[in-house]
């Protein structure tokens, strides 16, 4: 995976002080426990040792087995998303089946929350990037490409058409006559349609790849200049003061995992937040 300079994070003001310095109304922010090989969704993870149109058939079954098991399961505004094979990627995501998708937040606290609230041991991570310059650049340089397909958050326009909320272009890339000549990128993906209260409360959009088994961070990097980017590593030693810091701030597992789990998983912050530090 492509490595920035990292910007170590010893305390909790560290961090306040280092994300005040980087403020724009346009972030994706994502937290990891501890440093990975890779950033790659689940399901590329998964199928290992495949060609590409094994990669997308597999795909398309787990997809369409999620249709066929989940509907009865799901509340009236989650079963609009099974209306069209992209969308049905988000409730997908939320239920933990295994995507395309990698979840990202719009909040570097949030983010923080995730780097810091597992793996006590090993220094979390926060990957930042601004979105906006980040779009420009894949649309002036895949334009190609991405004139049939809805890329994620465009620079200018309209942010709330039918054609942006379904995104059913995004469709073609379940195939492989359709991605076989496509570019490598990678772009970010919201969708306004009535959210779940955890995508909420996470703030979550997503990225996806033009192409399976694409490291996401090593495209965002190359589709963005240094300044557009930053990784703060939160250093194993102020983790549980980042999760003081955050939860003083409202942020902790109840608050971003609403419901009955929400409330077990915040347990664990609270005994690293009120007993470890």
């Amino acid at each position: 995976m492509h490595t920035d300079p990292e910007i170590p994070i010893k305390d909790w003001p560290d961090f306040v002080k280092c994300l005040l310095e980087f403020d724009h109304d346009d972030l994706a922010c994502r937290g990891e426990p501890r440093k990975y090989c890779e950033m790659k969704p689940q399901l590329d993870r998964l199928i290992l040792g495949k060609n590409l149109s094994q990669r997308l058939g597999i795909e398309r079954d787990v997809c369409q087995r999620f249709r066929e098991h989940a509907p009865v399961h799901l509340n009236a505004f989650e079963r609009e998303y099974l209306k069209t094979p992209w969308l049905q990627l988000v409730v997908m995501q939320h239920y933990a089946a295994p995507t395309r998708l990698l979840d990202w937040t719009k909040s570097p606290w949030v983010a923080a929350f995730f780097a810091a609230s597992a793996e006590p041991k090993e220094d979390g991570y926060v990957y930042v990037f601004r979105r906006n310059p980040m779009e420009k650049m894949i649309n002036d340089r895949f334009p190609k490409d991405l004139s049939s397909l809805v890329h994620g958050r465009p620079t200018g326009g309209k942010f709330t058409t039918p054609v942006w909320d379904e995104a059913d272009a995004n469709e073609d890339l379940f195939y492989e006559d359709r991605v076989k000549d496509l570019d490598l990128w990678v772009a970010t993906f919201y969708s306004r349609k009535t959210h779940f209260p955890r995508l909420v409360a996470q703030q979550g959009i997503f990225t996806f790849a033009s192409k399976p088994d694409t490291d996401h961070w090593d495209r965002i990097c190359e589709q963005t200049m240094t300044s557009e980017r930053r990784t703060f590593k939160i250093c194993a030693s102020a983790k549980a003061r980042v999760l003081r810091g955050l939860n003083i701030a409202g942020l902790n597992g109840a608050t971003l995992f609403p419901g009955v789990d929400g409330i077990g998983r915040s347990l664990e912050g609270f005994i690293q937040t009120r007993y470890l530090t």
